[in-house]
This record gives C-alpha cells, sequence and structure tokens, in this order.
C-alpha cells in the first residue's frame, strides 16, 4: 500500500493536517487508516486526494520503485568498494525527497552511515548511528540487522574490537548481506583469536567468491593468509608464492591498495623471521605504492614496519632513523592515530635512554595495548619489560608482572 505512505508523505511536506486533506473527500479517520496502510482504498479516493496535493500518484510510485533499485545498488556498490559509482549514487539518492519516506528513511541513513566510514569519517558516522539507535524498537528485522553491522564496523573503525565481535554476532541468520563475515573475522584478527579469524574468513572468502567480488576475494585471501603464520610461521616460500599470486590479481583489477597491503604483510613476515634486509626491501615496496588517497594509518603502519626493520638490522644511519621516527610521531599525532605509541618507543631506543624507555612502556604503551585490545604487542612489551627488571634487579616488579600474567592466562588442559 505504497499510495498511503506517499500520501502522508506529501501532506507533511505541504503542511497540512489530516482534516484538511480529507475534507469534501473522505472522513479524517479513513484517511489516517489510508495512511498507516491498514485499510482498503479507492483508487478514486487517492486519486483525489494527491490532485489536491498537486501530485501525480503514477509518478510517484515509479519515484518510490526507482529509488528502491538505487538505494539496492548504492548497497552493492558499497560492498563491491566501486568508489565512482559509490559517489555517483550517493549524488543521485540526494536528489530525491523521498529518501525521508518512512520506508527509506533508516536505510539510506545507515548506508550513509557506511558512506561515512568508507570515506574515514567516523565521527559523522556515529551522529547517524546514535539517531537511529533511539529508534531501534521500530525497526524491521532487517534494518535491525543492517544497524548492527554498520555498528560493528564502526566499533572497529575506531579499535574497539570486542564491540565490534559483540554487534556483528547479534546479526541473525535471515541478514542477506554475509560480507559482515569478513568485518567478523578482522575483528577477531585483531583481538588475536585466530580460529575464529581463519573460520569467518573463509565464510567471507565462499560469499565473495559466490558474487565475484573480487576485490573483496583478494581481502579474505590475505586475511586467512595471516591466520596461517599466526601462531607459529607458516613456511616463508610457500608464504611468498601465495603472496605474489595475488600481487598478479592486484595487478590485473589495478588494486595498488590491496599490493601495498601485500607488501607490508611480507615485510612483517620476514621481520618475523629476522630476515631484516628482505623486510626492509618488502616495506620499501610497500611504501612506494602509496599516495596521497592512501589512508594516514595504513601508512603510519607501514612506516613503522620500516623503521623497526632497519633498526634492527642495522640497515640504515641513526640519523635518517631519527628523521623517520620523528616523522611519523608528527603525522600520527596529528591524524590521532595510536602508532604514536610505537614511534615514542623508538625514538627512546633510538636515545640510548633505557630508563626512560622502560618507564614509557610500563606506564603507557602497556596500559594503551590493553585498552585497545592489541594482545601482541601487549605481551611483547610485558616481556620486554619482564626481561628488564631481571636484568636491573627489580625482583618485585618482576614477579608482580610475571604473577598478574600467569593469574590472566587460561589453562588449556582443565579449560578454566
Amino acid at each position: 500500500m505504497i499510495e498511503g505512505k506517499l500520501i502522508k508523505f506529501h501532506r507533511e511536506d505541504a503542511g497540512l493536517t489530516q482534516d484538511q486533506l480529507a475534507r469534501g473527500i473522505c472522513s479524517t479517520t479513513h484517511l489516517s487508516k489510508i495512511e498507516r496502510g491498514i485499510t482498503e482504498y479507492s483508487s478514486e479516493i487517492t486519486d483525489l486526494l494527491a490532485d489536491r496535493l498537486g501530485v501525480d500518484m503514477d509518478a510517484e510510485r515509479s519515484r518510490y520503485q526507482s529509488l528502491q533499485i538505487t538505494l539496492a545498488e548504492w548497497n552493492d556498490a558499497i560492498i563491491m568498494i566501486r568508489i565512482r559509482e559509490i559517489h555517483h549514487l550517493k549524488a543521485e539518492i540526494e536528489k530525491e525527497p523521498l529518501r525521508f519516506l518512512s520506508d527509506f528513511f533508516v536505510q539510506y541513513h545507515l548506508l550513509l552511515a557506511r558512506y561515512y566510514l568508507l570515506m574515514e569519517n567516523p565521527q559523522k558516522a556515529k551522529d547517524l548511528l546514535d539517531m537511529l539507535e533511539n529508534k531501534k524498537d521500530t525497526l524491521s528485522p532487517y534494518e535491525l540487522n543492517l544497524l548492527l553491522h554498520v555498528k560493528g564496523i564502526y566499533h572497529y573503525s575506531t579499535r574497539e574490537f570486542h564491540s565490534c565481535i559483540q554487534a556483528l554476532k547479534g546479526i541473525d541468520d535471515e541478514y542477506p548481506n554475509a560480507e559482515y563475515y569478513y568485518h567478523l573475522a578482522t575483528a577477531y584478527h585483531s583481538v588475536h583469536s585466530n580460529t575464529f579469524a581463519y573460520y569467518y574468513g573463509q565464510r567471507a572468502l565462499q560469499y565473495f567468491q559466490k558474487t565475484l567480488n573480487i576485490l573483496r576475494v583478494i581481502d579474505s585471501e590475505i586475511l586467512i593468509l595471516i591466520q596461517l603464520n599466526a601462531k607459529e610461521p607458516f613456511d616463508m616460500e610457500q608464504t611468498k608464492q601465495q603472496y605474489d599470486k595475488l600481487l598478479r590479481v592486484c595487478e590485473s583489477v589495478n588494486s595498488k591498495e590491496r599490493a601495498h597491503k601485500i607488501h607490508n604483510n611480507l615485510g612483517f613476515e620476514y621481520f618475523r623471521r629476522k630476515r631484516y634486509s628482505e623486510s626492509k626491501g618488502s616495506y620499501e615496496k610497500a611504501l612506494a605504492l602509496t599516495t596521497e588517497k592512501t589512508p594516514a594509518s595504513s601508512y603510519l603502519v607501514t612506516l613503522s614496519g620500516y623503521i623497526l626493520s632497519c633498526m634492527k638490522g642495522n640497515l640504515l644511519p641513526k640519523e635518517e632513523l631519527d628523521h623517520l621516527v620523528k616523522r611519523g610521531m608528527k603525522m600520527s599525532r596529528a591524524h590521532q592515530d595510536p602508532t604514536h605509541v610505537f614511534f615514542e618507543i623508538y625514538l627512546l631506543t633510538l636515545k640510548e635512554d633505557e630508563n626512560k624507555l622502560y618507564t614509557y612502556i610500563e606506564q603507557t604503551a602497556l596500559p594503551h595495548f590493553k585498552h585497545t585490545g592489541n594482545q601482541l604487542m601487549n605481551q611483547h612489551y610485558e616481556r620486554m619489560l619482564f626481561l628488564h627488571y631481571v636484568k636491573t634487579g627489580q625482583t618485585e616488579k618482576g614477579f608482580q608482572l610475571a604473577s598478574e600474567k600467569m593469574s590472566n592466562e587460561i589453562s588449556y588442559y582443565e579449560l578454566e
């Protein structure tokens, strides 16, 4: 019963009461039921109401159906990451006042929130999500699932990984967009729950293969490869062969962003194996693929990896490293990016001031890693701090740190 919704939309837009519109055509009660879609009505009545509002009902039905299709296309374009099409469809939708119709209001604003997240504007997305959260009790099952999906993406963008997982796990099986498995996989990866990350990564891969979404197939393959190397390093030559295959796919679809990610990951895998020169080379290739459009967070992660591999392998003069670290620190602070913690650690390391370095790790870095759920870095720097306590004879601090760590460890023998 589209007509009733359209009549209500144009009546309110014209600033008319139900009594003013219905006068001489039908009762106010009947008009109310027509607008709510809870009664049968003749086309003659709706035509008379439309004439009084100065609208062509056939044209309005066509606009309604066209907007319905365009919103679906916008959603698909966002999933497929077709940037030009995303911008074009957004501009087209924003010319259509019917986007504020009750049937489209929630979907439009949720897709707009996704758009803002894609454009790295989480605050605008949050404002929309907060507004829709107040309407949660009135949402359809699809709208509720879409709200949970976009909330999950928002929480991931702000590094609230556990909140992201909680939101995405609330989505039920009726939700048609299985893309959320990928977002769930990346969230589990971020809290180092590699089994779940691998499982949901495989489910996402199947969905993207089925929908011929090549870019997201690459994303899923990269994520799965990371999980294979998560606990114990997978064979490096096999790992490189798999990444090289993905690089060829990136080249065929001209995706520099994903090629950047692959070289970055290769840099990390070489670093873990203490192959610092090869690590440096991979990070250099990743940096060469960055442009002005590269997100600051992606560039800073690569720069951080490049600096660390050079520091560990003594591959650059100290003066050059100092310059790179200060550049990274300045940029990370300007963008309020959490990598500033790593650049601070590198700077203190280069200054060879152990007291300040370990005080910073103890008082700033570890609390930061715990807050953001970065278990990998938390574990690494806890171990580093413990060895420092042992080396410097700070037995009490060493015992306290070890005690806290052991108390928080899960026993896989008794599954406590």
